[in-house]
C-alpha cells in the first residue's frame, strides 16, 4: 500500500492492510504525528518501508514511471474524477498556476503538459 498521508491515515491502513503487508510511504501531507501501536503491527506482522523518490536514483524513477502510464493504461489504476482521482492539468506556460493549485490544497493530480517536439 502506498500512503502520502500516513499520519492522518494510519488507522485506516492498518484496518485494511493484509497480514505481512507493506505500506510505503513519501510523505506525511498534513504533517501529523505517526504513532505505532507496537502489538498492532507484531500480529499484522506489518512492514513500513519510507522513502525519498528523489534518492531512489534516475533508473528506478524511470522504471516507477513506466510502470505507473502502463498500470493506467491497463486500467489497474483508474484516475479521473469518477475514481476519485480528478485530474487538473496546466500548460507549461502556467506551470507557477499548477503550483499555487497544488499548495492550496488541490484534491487530485495536478498535472503540467510539457508539449515538447522531440523530432525537432
Amino acid at each position: 500500500m502506498r500512503e502520502v498521508a500516513l499520519g492522518a491515515n494510519l488507522a485506516l491502513d492498518l484496518a485494511v492492510l493484509r497480514t505481512r503487508g507493506t505500506i510505503s510511504t513519501y510523505a506525511n501531507d498534513g504533517g501529523m504525528p505517526v504513532e505505532l501501536n507496537v502489538l498492532q503491527n507484531m500480529v499484522l506482522n506489518a512492514h513500513f518501508q519510507f522513502l525519498t523518490l528523489y534518492l531512489a536514483g534516475p533508473e528506478a524513477r524511470a522504471a516507477a514511471a513506466l510502470d505507473v502510464g502502463a498500470a493506467v493504461r491497463d486500467g489497474a489504476l483508474p484516475v479521473g474524477e469518477e475514481y476519485g482521482l480528478p485530474l487538473l492539468g496546466f500548460p507549461l506556460d502556467r506551470t507557477a498556476d499548477a503550483h499555487r493549485a497544488v499548495e492550496s490544497g488541490t484534491v487530485g493530480k495536478v498535472l503540467v503538459d510539457v508539449d515538447v517536439d522531440v523530432t525537432a
